[in-house]
Protein backbone atom coordinates (compact mmCIF):
# COMPACT_ATOMS: atom_id res chain seq x y z
CA UNK A 1 0.00 0.00 0.00
CA UNK A 2 3.23 2.39 1.10
CA UNK A 3 4.59 1.78 -2.68
CA UNK A 4 1.17 2.48 -4.56
CA UNK A 5 0.60 5.47 -2.43
CA UNK A 6 4.27 6.81 -3.66
CA UNK A 7 3.79 5.93 -7.25
CA UNK A 8 0.74 7.99 -7.24
CA UNK A 9 1.69 10.61 -5.71
CA UNK A 10 4.77 10.98 -7.87
CA UNK A 11 2.43 10.56 -10.96
CA UNK A 12 0.59 13.43 -9.61
CA UNK A 13 3.88 15.72 -9.42
CA UNK A 14 5.16 14.47 -12.89
CA UNK A 15 1.97 15.31 -14.68
CA UNK A 16 -0.05 17.77 -12.75
CA UNK A 17 2.21 20.43 -10.98
CA UNK A 18 3.92 23.63 -12.10
CA UNK A 19 6.10 22.90 -15.15
CA UNK A 20 9.09 25.01 -14.37
CA UNK A 21 9.40 24.08 -11.04
CA UNK A 22 9.46 20.57 -11.82
CA UNK A 23 11.91 21.16 -14.42
CA UNK A 24 14.25 22.87 -12.26
CA UNK A 25 13.78 20.37 -9.07
CA UNK A 26 14.67 17.14 -12.09
CA UNK A 27 17.39 19.12 -13.43
CA UNK A 28 19.34 20.36 -10.01
CA UNK A 29 20.39 16.91 -8.54
CA UNK A 30 21.74 16.04 -12.63
CA UNK A 31 23.27 19.32 -12.73
CA UNK A 32 25.19 18.35 -9.31
CA UNK A 33 26.03 15.19 -10.17
CA UNK A 34 27.47 15.83 -13.90
CA UNK A 35 29.52 18.79 -12.33
CA UNK A 36 31.08 16.95 -10.24
CA UNK A 37 31.53 14.35 -12.83
CA UNK A 38 33.38 16.96 -14.47
CA UNK A 39 35.14 17.82 -11.45
CA UNK A 40 36.93 14.87 -11.20
CA UNK A 41 37.66 14.78 -14.99
CA UNK A 42 38.94 17.89 -14.25
CA UNK A 43 40.86 16.79 -11.34
CA UNK A 44 42.62 13.93 -13.05
CA UNK A 45 43.70 16.73 -15.68
CA UNK A 46 45.13 18.43 -12.96
CA UNK A 47 47.37 15.77 -10.51
CA UNK A 48 48.51 13.99 -13.48
CA UNK A 49 49.37 17.31 -14.95
CA UNK A 50 51.83 17.19 -12.12
CA UNK A 51 53.42 14.27 -13.62
CA UNK A 52 54.16 15.81 -16.92
CA UNK A 53 53.20 16.71 -20.73
CA UNK A 54 52.87 13.13 -21.85
CA UNK A 55 51.03 12.12 -18.82
CA UNK A 56 48.39 14.64 -19.17
CA UNK A 57 48.02 13.42 -22.44
CA UNK A 58 47.28 9.88 -21.62
CA UNK A 59 44.60 10.74 -19.58
CA UNK A 60 42.94 12.18 -22.97
CA UNK A 61 44.01 9.59 -24.96
CA UNK A 62 41.85 6.72 -22.69
CA UNK A 63 38.78 9.21 -22.62
CA UNK A 64 37.32 7.98 -25.76
CA UNK A 65 37.05 4.82 -24.25
CA UNK A 66 35.16 6.04 -21.27
CA UNK A 67 33.37 8.12 -23.66
CA UNK A 68 32.51 4.27 -25.33
CA UNK A 69 31.47 2.47 -22.15
CA UNK A 70 29.58 5.51 -21.28
CA UNK A 71 27.69 5.31 -24.60
CA UNK A 72 26.77 1.75 -23.84
CA UNK A 73 25.27 2.85 -20.75
CA UNK A 74 23.21 5.26 -21.95
CA UNK A 75 22.07 3.19 -24.64
CA UNK A 76 20.40 0.66 -22.19
CA UNK A 77 20.02 3.24 -19.65
CA UNK A 78 17.92 5.84 -21.81
CA UNK A 79 16.41 3.24 -23.85
CA UNK A 80 15.29 1.43 -20.88
CA UNK A 81 14.23 4.84 -19.02
CA UNK A 82 12.19 6.34 -21.63
CA UNK A 83 10.16 3.28 -22.15
CA UNK A 84 9.97 2.99 -18.29
CA UNK A 85 8.98 6.81 -17.66
CA UNK A 86 5.97 6.31 -20.49
CA UNK A 87 5.09 3.18 -18.84
CA UNK A 88 4.91 4.83 -15.62
CA UNK A 89 2.70 7.33 -17.02
CA UNK A 90 0.48 4.69 -18.31
CA UNK A 91 0.40 3.53 -14.72
CA UNK A 92 1.90 -0.53 -15.84
CA UNK A 93 3.85 -1.31 -12.68
CA UNK A 94 4.51 -4.66 -13.77
CA UNK A 95 6.17 -4.04 -17.15
CA UNK A 96 8.48 -0.87 -15.63
CA UNK A 97 9.11 -3.87 -13.00
CA UNK A 98 10.52 -5.87 -15.73
CA UNK A 99 11.96 -3.18 -17.99
CA UNK A 100 14.19 -1.80 -15.44
CA UNK A 101 15.63 -5.30 -14.72
CA UNK A 102 15.80 -6.44 -18.46
CA UNK A 103 18.29 -3.57 -19.12
CA UNK A 104 20.51 -3.62 -15.96
CA UNK A 105 21.59 -7.00 -16.72
CA UNK A 106 21.82 -6.91 -20.67
CA UNK A 107 24.58 -4.14 -20.20
CA UNK A 108 26.17 -5.59 -17.50
CA UNK A 109 26.86 -8.99 -19.43
CA UNK A 110 27.64 -6.69 -22.86
CA UNK A 111 30.44 -4.41 -21.38
CA UNK A 112 31.67 -7.39 -19.08
CA UNK A 113 32.45 -9.19 -22.41
CA UNK A 114 34.02 -6.20 -23.90
CA UNK A 115 35.93 -5.68 -20.68
CA UNK A 116 37.84 -8.95 -21.18
CA UNK A 117 38.35 -8.22 -25.30
CA UNK A 118 39.65 -5.27 -24.02
CA UNK A 119 42.31 -6.54 -21.62
CA UNK A 120 43.25 -8.88 -24.30
CA UNK A 121 44.39 -6.42 -26.58
CA UNK A 122 45.54 -3.40 -24.73
CA UNK A 123 48.69 -2.69 -26.12
CA UNK A 124 47.14 -2.50 -29.68
CA UNK A 125 44.18 -0.24 -28.55
CA UNK A 126 46.43 2.16 -26.65
CA UNK A 127 48.07 2.68 -30.27
CA UNK A 128 44.53 2.40 -31.88
CA UNK A 129 43.54 5.22 -29.38
CA UNK A 130 45.95 8.07 -30.70
CA UNK A 131 49.12 7.17 -28.43
CA UNK A 132 52.07 8.66 -29.48
CA UNK A 133 56.09 6.66 -28.70
CA UNK A 134 56.06 9.10 -25.57
CA UNK A 135 52.62 8.14 -24.31
CA UNK A 136 52.13 5.06 -24.82
CA UNK A 137 53.58 3.80 -21.39
CA UNK A 138 51.29 5.80 -19.35
CA UNK A 139 48.39 5.10 -21.61
CA UNK A 140 48.18 1.20 -21.01
CA UNK A 141 48.55 1.64 -17.32
CA UNK A 142 45.66 3.81 -17.36
CA UNK A 143 43.40 1.81 -20.08
CA UNK A 144 44.17 -1.40 -17.69
CA UNK A 145 42.07 0.58 -14.99
CA UNK A 146 39.74 2.00 -17.13
CA UNK A 147 39.00 -1.37 -18.22
CA UNK A 148 38.63 -3.29 -15.49
CA UNK A 149 35.64 -0.07 -13.96
CA UNK A 150 33.76 -0.42 -17.52
CA UNK A 151 31.22 -3.00 -15.89
CA UNK A 152 30.66 -0.88 -13.07
CA UNK A 153 30.91 2.43 -15.07
CA UNK A 154 27.73 1.21 -17.46
CA UNK A 155 25.84 -0.50 -14.94
CA UNK A 156 25.95 2.71 -12.89
CA UNK A 157 24.95 4.60 -16.25
CA UNK A 158 21.77 2.38 -16.31
CA UNK A 159 21.18 2.73 -12.95
CA UNK A 160 20.97 6.41 -12.87
CA UNK A 161 18.39 6.39 -16.03
CA UNK A 162 16.95 4.31 -14.55
CA UNK A 163 16.11 6.19 -10.81
CA UNK A 164 16.00 9.60 -13.00
CA UNK A 165 12.73 8.58 -15.12
CA UNK A 166 10.74 7.57 -12.37
CA UNK A 167 11.40 11.19 -10.81
CA UNK A 168 14.02 10.35 -8.59
CA UNK A 169 16.77 12.48 -9.83
CA UNK A 170 18.59 13.13 -6.06
CA UNK A 171 19.01 9.41 -5.85
CA UNK A 172 20.52 9.32 -8.71
CA UNK A 173 22.55 12.25 -7.85
CA UNK A 174 23.52 10.23 -4.59
CA UNK A 175 25.49 7.42 -6.46
CA UNK A 176 27.39 9.37 -8.99
CA UNK A 177 28.34 11.76 -6.96
CA UNK A 178 29.48 10.16 -4.24
CA UNK A 179 32.20 8.10 -6.79
CA UNK A 180 33.12 10.95 -8.27
CA UNK A 181 33.62 13.30 -5.09
CA UNK A 182 35.72 9.65 -3.57
CA UNK A 183 37.79 9.74 -7.25
CA UNK A 184 38.89 13.07 -6.56
CA UNK A 185 39.85 12.38 -2.88
CA UNK A 186 41.65 9.60 -3.80
CA UNK A 187 43.52 11.16 -6.81
CA UNK A 188 46.20 13.46 -4.94
CA UNK A 189 46.28 10.64 -1.87
CA UNK A 190 47.25 7.55 -4.49
CA UNK A 191 49.44 9.54 -6.64
CA UNK A 192 51.39 11.49 -4.38
CA UNK A 193 51.01 10.66 -0.69
CA UNK A 194 50.97 6.86 -1.21
CA UNK A 195 53.62 6.94 -4.35
CA UNK A 196 51.39 5.36 -7.10
CA UNK A 197 52.37 7.97 -9.40
CA UNK A 198 50.60 7.98 -12.56
CA UNK A 199 48.65 3.93 -11.36
CA UNK A 200 47.06 6.31 -8.55
CA UNK A 201 45.04 7.95 -11.01
CA UNK A 202 43.44 4.75 -12.94
CA UNK A 203 43.33 3.05 -9.47
CA UNK A 204 41.06 6.20 -7.75
CA UNK A 205 38.96 5.99 -11.18
CA UNK A 206 38.01 2.38 -10.47
CA UNK A 207 37.36 2.37 -6.62
CA UNK A 208 35.25 5.65 -7.34
CA UNK A 209 33.17 3.63 -10.28
CA UNK A 210 32.81 0.44 -8.24
CA UNK A 211 31.46 2.44 -4.96
CA UNK A 212 28.98 4.80 -7.17
CA UNK A 213 27.63 2.01 -8.69
CA UNK A 214 27.28 -0.22 -5.38
CA UNK A 215 25.20 2.61 -3.49
CA UNK A 216 22.99 3.48 -6.74
CA UNK A 217 21.96 -0.08 -6.62
CA UNK A 218 21.22 0.50 -2.77
CA UNK A 219 19.21 3.39 -3.80
CA UNK A 220 17.06 1.59 -6.93
CA UNK A 221 15.88 -0.94 -3.50
CA UNK A 222 14.62 2.43 -1.30
CA UNK A 223 11.23 2.99 -1.04
CA UNK A 224 8.41 4.57 -3.43
CA UNK A 225 11.07 3.19 -5.99
CA UNK A 226 10.68 -0.10 -8.52
CA UNK A 227 12.91 -2.08 -7.55
CA UNK A 228 15.95 -4.35 -8.81
CA UNK A 229 14.70 -7.92 -8.84
CA UNK A 230 16.36 -10.02 -10.92
CA UNK A 231 12.96 -13.01 -10.72
CA UNK A 232 11.63 -9.71 -12.58
CA UNK A 233 13.74 -10.63 -15.57
CA UNK A 234 11.66 -11.72 -18.66
CA UNK A 235 14.42 -11.51 -21.42
CA UNK A 236 12.46 -11.17 -24.68
CA UNK A 237 13.45 -10.36 -28.25
CA UNK A 238 10.54 -7.45 -28.49
CA UNK A 239 11.72 -6.11 -24.35
CA UNK A 240 15.26 -5.80 -26.17
CA UNK A 241 14.62 -3.89 -29.37
CA UNK A 242 12.42 -2.00 -27.52
CA UNK A 243 15.19 -0.70 -25.00
CA UNK A 244 17.63 -0.90 -27.73
CA UNK A 245 15.82 1.25 -30.41
CA UNK A 246 14.70 3.70 -27.48
CA UNK A 247 18.33 4.05 -26.35
CA UNK A 248 20.31 3.75 -30.18
CA UNK A 249 20.54 7.28 -30.36
CA UNK A 250 22.69 8.01 -27.59
CA UNK A 251 24.40 5.25 -27.95
CA UNK A 252 24.94 6.67 -31.86
CA UNK A 253 25.62 9.96 -30.36
CA UNK A 254 27.78 9.39 -27.39
CA UNK A 255 29.68 6.37 -29.72
CA UNK A 256 30.45 9.06 -32.90
CA UNK A 257 31.74 11.16 -29.93
CA UNK A 258 34.03 8.65 -29.04
CA UNK A 259 35.10 7.84 -32.65
CA UNK A 260 35.17 11.64 -33.02
CA UNK A 261 37.83 12.07 -30.00
CA UNK A 262 39.58 9.22 -31.05
CA UNK A 263 40.29 11.32 -35.00
CA UNK A 264 41.13 14.49 -32.75
CA UNK A 265 43.67 12.98 -30.75
CA UNK A 266 45.35 11.34 -34.26
CA UNK A 267 44.99 14.91 -36.22
CA UNK A 268 47.00 16.21 -33.13
CA UNK A 269 49.92 13.97 -33.13
CA UNK A 270 51.79 15.66 -36.03
CA UNK A 271 51.82 18.80 -33.91
CA UNK A 272 53.10 16.94 -30.73
CA UNK A 273 52.64 16.30 -26.76
CA UNK A 274 51.60 19.72 -26.38
CA UNK A 275 48.87 20.11 -28.70
CA UNK A 276 47.15 16.97 -27.60
CA UNK A 277 47.70 17.88 -24.46
CA UNK A 278 45.89 21.37 -25.17
CA UNK A 279 42.83 19.94 -26.55
CA UNK A 280 42.87 17.94 -23.30
CA UNK A 281 42.65 20.55 -21.25
CA UNK A 282 39.87 22.54 -23.41
CA UNK A 283 37.88 19.83 -23.66
CA UNK A 284 37.38 19.09 -20.41
CA UNK A 285 36.60 22.86 -19.60
CA UNK A 286 34.15 23.19 -22.32
CA UNK A 287 32.70 20.15 -21.12
CA UNK A 288 32.02 21.28 -17.67
CA UNK A 289 29.91 24.13 -19.09
CA UNK A 290 27.67 21.49 -21.74
CA UNK A 291 27.41 19.72 -18.61
CA UNK A 292 25.03 22.53 -16.89
CA UNK A 293 22.72 22.75 -19.83
CA UNK A 294 23.07 18.58 -20.74
CA UNK A 295 22.05 18.44 -16.49
CA UNK A 296 18.82 20.51 -17.47
CA UNK A 297 18.14 18.32 -20.39
CA UNK A 298 18.16 15.06 -18.06
CA UNK A 299 15.70 17.02 -15.98
CA UNK A 300 13.03 18.22 -18.68
CA UNK A 301 13.62 14.57 -20.35
CA UNK A 302 12.66 12.92 -17.01
CA UNK A 303 9.51 15.29 -17.21
CA UNK A 304 9.10 15.06 -21.03
CA UNK A 305 8.50 10.90 -21.27
CA UNK A 306 6.34 10.66 -18.11
CA UNK A 307 3.82 13.54 -19.52
CA UNK A 308 4.05 11.77 -22.83
CA UNK A 309 2.61 8.59 -21.64
CA UNK A 310 0.11 10.47 -19.65
CA UNK A 311 -0.94 12.42 -22.89
CA UNK A 312 -0.10 15.68 -21.39
CA UNK A 313 1.74 17.16 -24.73
CA UNK A 314 0.97 20.72 -24.01
CA UNK A 315 3.06 20.02 -21.37
CA UNK A 316 5.72 17.96 -23.40
CA UNK A 317 5.83 21.53 -25.56
CA UNK A 318 6.35 24.01 -22.89
CA UNK A 319 9.02 22.31 -20.98
CA UNK A 320 10.71 22.52 -24.22
CA UNK A 321 11.11 26.17 -24.80
CA UNK A 322 11.85 26.67 -21.00
CA UNK A 323 14.89 24.86 -21.69
CA UNK A 324 15.87 26.77 -24.66
CA UNK A 325 15.29 30.53 -22.78
CA UNK A 326 17.81 29.12 -19.95
CA UNK A 327 19.92 28.26 -22.75
CA UNK A 328 20.12 32.23 -23.48
CA UNK A 329 22.63 32.26 -20.03
CA UNK A 330 25.20 30.57 -21.92
CA UNK A 331 25.79 33.98 -23.30
CA UNK A 332 27.98 35.14 -20.26
CA UNK A 333 30.35 32.04 -19.70
CA UNK A 334 31.43 32.90 -23.63
CA UNK A 335 32.14 36.41 -22.58
CA UNK A 336 34.05 35.38 -19.63
CA UNK A 337 36.08 32.77 -21.44
CA UNK A 338 37.20 35.03 -24.39
CA UNK A 339 38.57 37.16 -21.93
CA UNK A 340 39.95 34.89 -19.64
CA UNK A 341 41.41 32.12 -21.78
CA UNK A 342 45.39 32.07 -21.10
CA UNK A 343 45.38 31.83 -17.37
CA UNK A 344 42.83 29.30 -17.36
CA UNK A 345 44.76 26.88 -19.56
CA UNK A 346 47.89 27.71 -17.36
CA UNK A 347 45.86 26.46 -14.23
CA UNK A 348 46.55 22.77 -15.76
CA UNK A 349 49.57 23.43 -17.49
CA UNK A 350 52.39 25.80 -17.32
CA UNK A 351 53.74 25.12 -21.02
CA UNK A 352 53.96 28.06 -23.02
CA UNK A 353 52.97 26.13 -26.37
CA UNK A 354 49.84 24.29 -24.48
CA UNK A 355 49.15 27.71 -23.50
CA UNK A 356 49.21 29.36 -26.66
CA UNK A 357 47.25 26.30 -28.35
CA UNK A 358 44.97 25.73 -26.01
CA UNK A 359 43.39 29.46 -25.73
CA UNK A 360 42.83 29.53 -29.02
CA UNK A 361 41.17 26.22 -28.78
CA UNK A 362 39.06 27.70 -25.78
CA UNK A 363 38.00 31.21 -27.29
CA UNK A 364 36.88 29.15 -30.72
CA UNK A 365 34.84 26.33 -28.88
CA UNK A 366 33.51 29.19 -26.29
CA UNK A 367 32.03 30.54 -28.88
CA UNK A 368 29.68 28.83 -30.50
CA UNK A 369 28.80 26.96 -27.54
CA UNK A 370 25.30 29.42 -27.19
CA UNK A 371 23.95 27.27 -30.24
CA UNK A 372 23.57 24.22 -27.60
CA UNK A 373 20.27 24.10 -26.52
CA UNK A 374 18.47 23.54 -29.74
CA UNK A 375 20.34 20.12 -30.57
CA UNK A 376 20.44 19.01 -26.76
CA UNK A 377 16.94 20.11 -26.04
CA UNK A 378 15.46 18.60 -29.10
CA UNK A 379 17.40 15.37 -28.39
CA UNK A 380 16.12 14.31 -25.55
CA UNK A 381 12.49 15.85 -26.06
CA UNK A 382 12.49 13.62 -29.29
CA UNK A 383 14.02 11.06 -27.62
CA UNK A 384 11.29 10.87 -24.64
CA UNK A 385 8.74 10.76 -26.72
CA UNK A 386 9.99 7.79 -28.67
CA UNK A 387 10.70 9.42 -32.37
CA UNK A 388 13.73 7.63 -32.81
CA UNK A 389 15.17 8.01 -35.94
CA UNK A 390 15.01 12.12 -35.62
CA UNK A 391 16.41 11.39 -31.94
CA UNK A 392 19.15 9.33 -34.02
CA UNK A 393 20.06 11.97 -36.57
CA UNK A 394 20.00 15.15 -34.98
CA UNK A 395 22.63 13.12 -31.35
CA UNK A 396 24.45 11.79 -34.57
CA UNK A 397 25.38 15.54 -35.90
CA UNK A 398 27.26 17.50 -33.76
CA UNK A 399 29.99 15.02 -33.05
CA UNK A 400 29.14 12.54 -36.00
CA UNK A 401 27.93 14.09 -38.89
CA UNK A 402 29.46 17.04 -39.04
CA UNK A 403 32.41 16.91 -37.07
CA UNK A 404 34.01 13.53 -38.35
CA UNK A 405 34.17 14.91 -42.08
CA UNK A 406 35.45 18.13 -40.67
CA UNK A 407 38.24 16.44 -38.97
CA UNK A 408 39.22 14.62 -42.06
CA UNK A 409 38.86 17.80 -44.58
CA UNK A 410 40.03 20.85 -42.44
CA UNK A 411 43.24 20.29 -41.11
CA UNK A 412 44.53 18.63 -43.89
CA UNK A 413 44.19 22.11 -45.48
CA UNK A 414 44.56 24.45 -42.39
CA UNK A 415 46.80 23.20 -40.70
CA UNK A 416 46.23 23.35 -36.51
CA UNK A 417 44.00 26.69 -37.54
CA UNK A 418 41.73 24.46 -39.24
CA UNK A 419 41.91 21.27 -36.11
CA UNK A 420 40.88 24.17 -33.88
CA UNK A 421 38.12 25.19 -35.80
CA UNK A 422 36.14 21.78 -36.48
CA UNK A 423 34.19 21.75 -33.57
CA UNK A 424 33.03 25.31 -34.09
CA UNK A 425 31.91 24.61 -37.23
CA UNK A 426 30.06 21.21 -36.66
CA UNK A 427 27.88 23.35 -33.81
CA UNK A 428 26.95 25.58 -36.54
CA UNK A 429 25.73 23.31 -39.14
CA UNK A 430 24.14 20.67 -36.54
CA UNK A 431 21.83 23.64 -35.51
CA UNK A 432 20.77 24.13 -38.76
CA UNK A 433 20.14 20.64 -38.67
CA UNK A 434 18.05 21.06 -35.79
CA UNK A 435 15.69 23.71 -36.59
CA UNK A 436 14.84 21.58 -39.78
CA UNK A 437 13.97 18.40 -37.95
CA UNK A 438 12.04 19.84 -34.83
CA UNK A 439 9.86 21.89 -36.91
CA UNK A 440 7.49 19.60 -37.88
CA UNK A 441 7.88 17.44 -34.85
CA UNK A 442 6.61 20.55 -32.68
CA UNK A 443 4.11 20.66 -35.45
CA UNK A 444 2.93 16.47 -34.53
CA UNK A 445 2.79 17.18 -30.73
CA UNK A 446 0.00 19.78 -31.83
CA UNK A 447 -1.83 17.41 -34.07
CA UNK A 448 -1.35 14.35 -31.46
CA UNK A 449 -3.13 16.58 -28.56
CA UNK A 450 -5.99 17.78 -31.04
CA UNK A 451 -6.76 14.17 -31.84
CA UNK A 452 -6.10 13.77 -28.44
CA UNK A 453 -8.71 15.89 -27.00
CA UNK A 454 -11.40 15.49 -29.44
CA UNK A 455 -11.48 11.85 -29.04
CA UNK A 456 -11.87 11.93 -25.05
Amino acid sequence: MSFELNRDAKYREMVESPLEPLILRMAGPSIVSLLITSAYNLADTFFVGQLGTSATGAVGIVYPLMTLIQAIGLMFGKGTGTLLGRQLGKQDMKKAGQTAVHGLVCVTVLVSVLMVLGLAFIQPLSVLLGATGSMERYTVVYARFILIAMPFKAAATALSCILRFQGYSRRSMYGLGSGALLNIVLDPLLIFTLGMGFSGAGAATLIGEMVGCFILLWQCSREGCIPIRLQNLSLSREGLLSIFSGGFSSFLKNGLSSIASVLLNRAARPYGDAAIAAFIVVNRLVHIFQQIYFGLGEGYQTVCSYNYGAKCYHRVRKGFWFCIKLGSLLLVVVVLSLAFAEPVIRLFRNDPNVIASGAAMLRAHMLTLSLLPVCSTGFVMLQGIGRNLDAAILGSGRQGLFLVPLILILPRFFGLGGLIAVQPCSDVLSTILGIIILRPNMRKLVDDESFFQTNV
